[in-house]
């Protein structure tokens, strides 16, 4: 077999991978009349700035999420008595046997699905390239993380002999959910990082990243876990939703920008 014959079958395999990708994401995202109109090319720069809404609001959910998650955070510190942010873990505030455990659960759900749409933004904004897939399997298990985070409750740190299943799938799912956003955004950034419009925040999701990585290995430290896990831990949220904002952000006004020059090049 010859080297332009594999080559040309990896091309067509990528083709046909982007099209399901992308008749999954028009089957959820347009109704039955807008893709039937789409099909037949009636209205479409009408449809297509309908598709542009909804990506957009996509990108809108990687902006509202972490500031759902924190306000909701915030709310059940406050509403749980001898709660403290320098030492207790936030899964703390949705235990088993806390006193106010939905605020914390319904910001892990609520974060776990948002960002699941979020990570669909985060695909098309780089599935021309080969390891786009990454990026949504990645943000797929971020979200999916997270939710199992808020599905299952961690055990209670006030009777520390006693461990659940619940809370075994809890600290599952958030190890999980916290290391995929790693390999997400580390996945995305070099994806962008010779794109001229994105090359100064890919360089700075980068060195973000590292930074988050380095908060991650001292936080395995017995000494440190034991002394101030919950703000070690909140330094690495803060960093975390850093990245996240300046993604989204970046992602509408991308689109806004291609939304305006589209609509130059038909008038």
């Amino acid at each position: 077999m010859t080297e332009s014959t594999v080559s040309g079958r990896r091309r067509r395999s990528r083709k046909r991978y982007r099209r399901i990708i992308d008749s999954v994401i028009q089957t959820l995202f347009l109704t039955p009349r807008q893709a039937s109109d789409l099909s037949r090319g009636h209205g479409i720069f009408r449809i297509l700035n309908q598709r542009d809404f909804l990506w957009g609001l996509l990108a809108v959910c990687g902006v509202v999420a972490p500031i759902i998650f924190i306000v909701l955070a915030f709310v059940g510190a406050a509403v749980t008595s001898g709660y403290s942010h320098v030492s207790d873990p936030i899964s703390q505030l949705a235990a088993l046997g806390s006193p106010h455990p939905g605020w914390m659960t319904t910001g892990f759900i609520t974060y776990g699905i948002m960002i699941l749409g979020f990570g669909f933004a985060l695909y098309r904004s780089v599935r021309e390239h080969r390891f786009a897939w990454l990026v949504l399997l990645f943000y797929f298990l971020h979200g999916i993380g997270f939710l199992l985070g808020g599905v299952f409750s961690d055990d209670s740190r006030a009777v520390e002999s006693i461990r659940t299943t619940s809370g075994s799938l809890h600290n599952v799912g958030i190890i999980i959910g916290c290391s995929s956003f790693e390999g997400g955004m580390f996945v995305f950034a070099w994806l962008k990082r010779n794109d001229p419009t994105w090359r100064i925040i890919a360089r700075i999701f980068m060195v973000l990243l590292i930074i988050i990585l380095l908060i991650y290995i001292v936080n395995q430290i017995p000494a440190v876990a034991a002394a101030a896990e919950g703000l070690v831990q909140r330094v690495f949220g803060f960093l975390a939703i850093v990245l996240i904002e300046m993604a989204a952000i970046r992602l509408l006004v991308s689109l806004k920008r291609w939304r305006v020059e589209s609509s130059t090049q038909l008038h």
